[in-house]
């Protein structure tokens, strides 16, 4: 799965003749003036904003793939695996903004609202309607697995780790509050997510910051690792560069995304964005996630001297230990960050399953299964972590067969190189 991944992701990257260097000044540059200005945070009447398309897509992804999620791919796979996620995210930035113009492309408006995302594209492009409701069918199953129960388990594991709050009292909250927030729609999480993506990404790096400032002697050996140990031989080695690929590549897909297709979902509510404009924000938040914040993540683990290759910390409490180096700020500090940010993914995945949900069983799914979204986000609060791993690693292979496949079939209506025709118009069914 992990080789089919990085296979289209390399694909993508050959047609848009490394676009991820050639064209920086498009998806970095242009693409952070256009949602920070006025226009950028313009709402229209059925839709949500650049900014929060993208500020929502992030908290999708910050928290458990940033945070924990690193942190797992280090206890797992040790320090090589930073590399090898850092590269498949380099690649999976192309595949990102493949799947988000098509996304763009293929959309309509149905009794006022939008319809966008890898459905369409699957049933409209690839043309195999059974294809779109498998995968919404896979998606619905995964934004309860790996959207849902990995988030809401390390809000748990984050909060007993550092404020002894026992999980069931934690599970009792989530469930209540993502139940007041998804009931608003799509844009009242968006707009939450405006406010707190930003205060909890400039907390995130400063805590980051101060521990690897405080430690940066321990750098240079911290990078000799991630670079020697990402082929390290088994031979001698408690993990292989082997192991380090299995785990940087899957985390780093967890991470953002890019080649599952649910990114798309959200990206298909703006309505005021053009197919290129969409995906060179793709491909900048895949950037943003995993090349920029993940690897500040795993440096300051690593720098931090809280991880060892016999040690048996995992996941949160690997993460806790690392800024436990910093005092008690440090400790409850990333406890709370990755406890919000965990939430926020949740709320952010709950859409992508009402979505789906939809597409299979119409829009009268809607409450039923916020209702027990909120439900399952208890269990996945009181559940082990290592088995709630495992399962996101299932769900997201399985959702990334069906995009991955449509994608491809669809490459040679990905345009790289001028505007594409009538970018930005929504087809008429």
């Amino acid at each position: 799965m992990l080789l089919f991944y990085l296979s289209t992701a390399v694909m993508f990257t050959i047609k848009s003749k490394l676009f991820q260097l050639t064209k920086i000044h498009k998806w970095a540059g242009g693409t952070v003036i256009r949602i920070l200005k006025p226009s950028g945070r313009k709402e229209t009447k059925n839709g949500i904003s650049q900014f929060g398309a993208f500020c929502s897509v992030l908290a999708a992804c910050i928290g458990t793939g940033n945070i924990v999620g690193v942190a797992t791919a280090i206890s797992s796979g040790g320090a090589g695996s930073v590399f090898w996620m850092c590269l498949s995210a380099f690649f999976g930035m192309a595949t990102s903004y493949a799947e988000n113009t098509l996304g763009i492309r293929y959309r309509k408006r149905e009794d006022k609202k939008l319809k966008g995302g890898a459905f369409m594209y699957m049933e409209h492009g690839v043309k195999m309607p059974n294809l779109a409701k498998s995968y919404a069918a896979l998606c619905l199953f995964s934004s309860l697995g790996s959207g849902n129960m990995t988030q809401a388990n390390s809000v748990s594991e984050s909060l007993l780790g550092a404020f002894n709050i026992p999980k069931i009292v934690t599970g009792f909250a989530v469930s209540v509050i993502c139940l007041l927030i998804i009931k608003g729609g799509v844009k009242r999480i968006a707009k939450i997510n405006e406010v707190v993506v930003p205060a909890m990404s400039i907390g995130f790096l400063a805590l980051s910051f101060w521990i690897i400032i405080k430690n940066r002697q321990k750098l240079p050996n911290c990078f000799k690792d991630i670079f020697t140990k990402a082929f390290a031989k088994k031979n001698g080695a408690a993990f292989s560069g082997v192991t380090a690929i299995r785990y940087g590549v899957a985390r780093g897909v967890f991470s953002n995304e890019a080649g599952i297709g649910s990114s798309t979902i959200i990206h298909a509510e703006d309505e005021l964005s053009t197919e290129a404009q969409q995906g060179y924000l793709g491909a900048f938040e895949v950037f943003v996630d995993t090349i920029l914040l993940c690897t500040i993540t795993a440096l300051s683990i690593l720098v931090s001297g809280a991880f060892t290759e016999n040690s048996t910390l995992f996941g949160a409490e690997l993460s806790i230990a690392a800024y436990s180096a910093l005092g008690e700020w440090g400790k409850k500090g990333i406890a709370v960050l990755t406890a919000v940010f965990g939430f926020m993914s949740l709320v952010g995945w709950s859409f992508y399953g009402e979505k789906s949900g939809e597409i299979i069983f119409g829009e009268k799914i809607s409450k039923i299964y916020k209702y027990i979204y909120c439900t399952i986000s208890f269990f996945g609060c009181i559940s082990s972590p290592k088995l709630i791993w495992s399962l996101s690693d299932i769900t997201n292979g399985l959702m990334a067969l069906p995009n991955l496949f449509s994608i491809i079939i669809l490459r040679n209506e990905v345009n790289w190189e001028r505007k594409i025709r009538n970018e930005g118009v929504l087809k008429s069914g």
